[in-house]
């Protein structure tokens, strides 16, 4: 069940606690801000939602909030979260944001991203704009069944080059992000426009992987579907 995003009972302990000066000297709320999904953009089914989040100390977590209730958290970078859509009605619009927390209770709030479920006619992994930080990565995350095919592309709209795109299964992805050895499905290096139009290999959860080495943002548009 998914509950009101608000600060931990615990979070809020500490920040009372008088014993320690760095605590009561510290006032200062972390930044949050999300970037993916971009607002505007079109999702459907396991939503990736991630965040860039920065404290003067650190950041003890970021919490992921859809139409204000939490659907998840993350205690370590990349931040993210995965927002179950399957059940939503295709066409709504809905709110996506997210607030960073550091051990005095301090809490950074993200702007709003407002997306929309796709409708029957475009049924679509993701659709829309996708900003990927400099030096980060961002993973867009949907199941598939067996016999299902992935059809779409990437288009560079702002930024030189996008330096690697990645369709990973779940177990890959995961040693793809703890610099492990791993196995695409689907790798292109340094890019400014790409498209795949594969069978899937076998039914399961994967991850679209969007990654910037760059030192500046770059914005892609993405169109994805399952076939």
């Amino acid at each position: 069940m998914m509950r009101p995003c608000v600060a931990p009972a615990a979070i809020a302990a500490l920040a009372l606690f008088a014993g320690c000066s760095w605590f009561r000297h510290d006032t200062t709320p972390p930044a949050c801000q999300m970037t993916s999904p971009a607002d505007s953009a079109i999702v459907n089914g396991l939503v990736t939602m991630a965040a860039d989040a920065t404290d003067s100390v650190g950041v003890t977590y970021v919490e992921f909030c859809a139409d204000g209730l939490t659907v998840g958290t993350d205690t370590s970078e990349p931040y993210a979260a995965t927002w179950d859509a399957s059940a939503l009605p295709r066409g709504s619009r809905h709110s996506l944001s997210c607030i960073a927390y550091d051990a005095a209770g301090n809490r950074g709030f993200s702007d709003t991203a407002a997306v929309e479920i796709a409708t029957a006619a475009q049924a679509g992994i993701y659709l829309g704009k996708l900003v990927v930080r400099a030096k980060r990565q961002s993973a867009i995350a949907f199941a598939a069944g067996a016999g299902d095919t992935l059809d779409g592309g990437v288009q560079v709209a702002s930024g030189a080059t996008l330096s690697k795109f990645l369709w990973l299964d779940q177990d890959n992805y995961r040693k793809f992000v703890d610099n492990q050895p791993y196995t695409a499905v689907y790798e292109q290096d340094e890019f400014s426009q790409t498209s795949v139009r594969q069978a899937l290999p076998r039914a399961g959860e994967f991850r679209l992987a969007f990654v910037n080495s760059g030192s500046s943002d770059v914005e892609c548009w993405v169109r994805f579907v399952l076939e």
